[in-house]
């Protein structure tokens, strides 16, 4: 049986303990668990995603019988296939972002605040759904930044303005949030990514 264990485990992608009580039940036939265990997957990235049998059972072999990149590209299509253009949500506004982004990656978040399109970053972010958080915590930062500020101009001292970055870099509340906006950046270019391929497709199609 351990032989036909490491068998079964060079065709489909199955934990050790699963495939030997999968090959127990169905008398050692190899062929009738591997088409078992793709059912099973198939099954559960239906249930995952709310798609078809087939769109299922061809993404599953297109990713290489990898469930969760299997589920993740059946997402990305049914995306696709299912969009509709968001208010605010443009290819402008979001490269807007990109750049927004770009100075807090190369700088830092307090800087990004002082963006001359953090307005439209901010209202973008709230036009999507899954990064209304992220547009809250911008504003935030925001106001709390512009408090610090209130009041002060060019003509004031360098000294004046050095204090006024440093309480703000002790302040607990942009502390919090700058760590939150780095960890989600990987996810925010993963949305925005998802929007621009299709408005880039829907401007080419006219």
């Amino acid at each position: 049986m351990t032989e036909k264990v490491k068998e079964l485990r060079k065709i489909v992608p199955i934990p050790m303990g699963e495939a030997l009580q999968l090959l127990k039940e169905n008398d050692g036939d190899i062929e009738i668990c591997v088409y078992l265990f793709k059912a099973l997957c198939v099954k559960q990235i239906m249930e995952q995603t709310g798609c078809d049998e087939q769109m299922a059972a061809e993404h599953y072999e297109a990713e290489k019988l990898d469930l969760n990149k299997a589920i993740s590209s059946v997402r990305e299509t049914l995306f696709d296939q299912n969009y509709t253009p968001i208010e605010n949500v443009t290819i402008e506004n979001i490269k807007k972002i990109h750049r927004w982004l770009d100075v807090v990656e190369d700088k830092d978040f307090i800087t990004s605040l002082d963006y001359k399109f953090l307005p439209d970053v901010i209202q973008t972010f709230a036009s999507l759904s899954s990064m209304k958080d992220v547009s809250d915590m911008i504003a935030k930062a925001k106001t709390i930044k512009d408090k610090h500020f209130e009041g002060y101009s060019d003509a004031d001292s360098m000294e004046e303005f050095i204090r006024r970055n440093k309480l703000l870099d002790e302040n607990e509340e942009i502390f919090k949030i700058n760590d939150a906006i780095l960890l989600k950046i990987t996810l925010i270019d993963k949305e925005l990514s998802r929007h621009l391929r299709n408005l880039y497709k829907k401007e080419i199609e006219g």
